[in-house]
């Protein structure tokens, strides 16, 4: 964009009596600060793509013949990269607090440096203790980092390290997997996600429905590693940690993110759709999933520890609290979506007629797919509609391919007639033609 043109036209506009003075100052304003905020992006990306490098460049030098130094000049060596990392930090957090690249990059620096210093100190003293242990020392020693001089660069690293607590142990035998075991160290994962939520909190501007670069990073690495690690991190319930984390991500979304303009700047309330898109067409082709519904299923709960019967727990009233806050929300006037707040009743539904299919003499399992396929069907058409009116266009493009993909895949296995599936179609068709024809005098002249 040529900002200095654009500044030109507006005094051009203000000049001939089209724009006020207040207004083409106000507009100003507003470009000259979301310039630089772009140009802050810009360079808090270069100095942390800097500090990699830089990273690596030490540890490669240090690293280089290792084993010819003397054990007493590999262990001075051992901390040489700590003490450089903590005098630029420090040199950052004096000289240079109000930096944002300064400050990034020193952090990630320093952070990376730790995790060097740790392992170059343990392997010249063969100290005791494995992966884990060493890498619990280093998150901890890096949480501070997150609130001394509120760094949020390294979010990405320390919970994508956090999460080695949570996936199994591969066994390997000459290159090849002779087993694995589920890492029994899950909490920890739990421990250094609490620790660093505060700091997401925190960056939050509460008194805005509209976030910066910085919290709109956050949501993103949040709801991705989140999303990805709940099946390891939780011991039983997966099936409603996995409903209330929707919908959580679905409040946040519209409490601190509604005004972002795209869906890139609105991470919960985008993974929250995808999300409910994704389920919604996988549980309208198999009610009955062997993942989702058995594993919970009353007879497994009988025979559950006191760990499991926790989690589950945790997940039900999650659950509740979260749909409760939601009504609450939508009675004062929140702009929520319906079928977002109503999406745990549907999930409640579903589990009853499996656990009722599963000792009833008929077969009711038709009706749980009826009514999650119209459900799915209504989910789609409302976001249309509501894109519509909002002018949203991902919102708009989310419904349509709700409603084509469940459309397509109920033509391939609806136990109908051809003349019918393809009456059914024309219809579905025409009714598209109809949205257009409504639609079209918003956007024609």
């Amino acid at each position: 964009m040529n900002t200095s043109a654009l500044l030109n036209f507006l005094n051009s506009l203000e000049r001939n009596g089209i724009l006020n003075a207040v207004a083409n100052q106000k507009i100003q304003e507003f470009l000259d600060f979301n310039t630089k905020s772009v140009g802050k992006l810009f360079l808090a990306l270069a100095a942390t793509i800097g500090a990699l490098f830089v990273s690596a460049g030490i540890f490669a030098i240090i690293s280089h013949n290792w084993d010819d130094f003397p054990k007493h000049v590999r262990g001075v060596l051992s901390f040489v990269p700590s003490l450089v990392a903590l005098y630029v930090y420090y040199v950052a957090v004096f000289k240079f607090p109000k930096s944002t690249s300064w400050i990034e990059a020193s952090s990630l620096f320093l952070m990376l440096m730790i995790g060097a210093s740790i392992a170059l100190v343990s392997q010249t003293y063969q100290m005791d203790g494995d992966f884990d242990k060493f890498l619990f020392i280093w998150l901890m020693l890096t949480i501070p980092l997150f609130y001394i001089a509120r760094a949020s660069g390294i979010a990405l690293f320390y919970l994508v390290l956090a999460c080695k607590f949570l996936y199994p142990d591969v066994h390997w035998t000459f290159f090849i997997p002779t087993g694995y075991s589920f890492n029994e160290k899950y909490y920890l994962f739990w421990l250094f996600l609490f620790a660093f939520l505060p700091h997401f909190y925190l960056s939050l501007n509460r008194q805005s429905t509209r976030q910066g670069f910085r919290v709109i990073y956050l949501g993103w690495v949040v709801t991705i590693v989140l999303l990805i690690a709940l099946p390891l991190a939780i011991k039983a319930g997966y099936l409603w940690w996995g409903v209330a984390l929707v919908m959580l991500y679905y409040l946040i979304g519209k409490k601190y993110y509604r005004d972002n303009v795209s869906a890139l700047g609105r991470p919960f309330q985008t993974i929250a759709l995808i999300t409910v898109f994704i389920n919604l067409l996988y549980f309208s082709d198999d009610l009955i999933n062997e993942l989702a519904f058995k594993i919970d299923r009353i007879e497994e709960i009988g025979t559950w520890n006191a760990e499991q019967i926790a989690f589950f727990s945790a997940g039900v009233i999650a659950v509740i609290a979260l749909t409760i806050l939601a009504l609450k929300w939508k009675k004062k006037e929140m702009p929520l979506n319906r079928y977002m707040i109503f999406t745990p009743f549907l999930f409640v539904f579903l589990y009853g007629i499996y656990c009722l299919n599963e000792f009833a003499d008929f077969d009711i399992e038709w009706l749980g797919y009826l009514v999650l396929n119209f459900y799915a069907l209504g989910f789609g058409i409302n976001a249309m509609i509501q894109g519509n009116k909002s002018w949203n266009v991902f919102y708009m493009v989310f419904g349509l391919f709700q409603v084509c993909f469940l459309l397509w895949m109920r033509y391939f296995d609806m136990d109908l007639p051809f003349w019918l599936k393809g009456i059914f179609f024309i219809g579905v068709g025409f009714m598209f033609f109809l949205i257009h024809y409504l639609s079209k005098d918003d956007f024609e002249e």
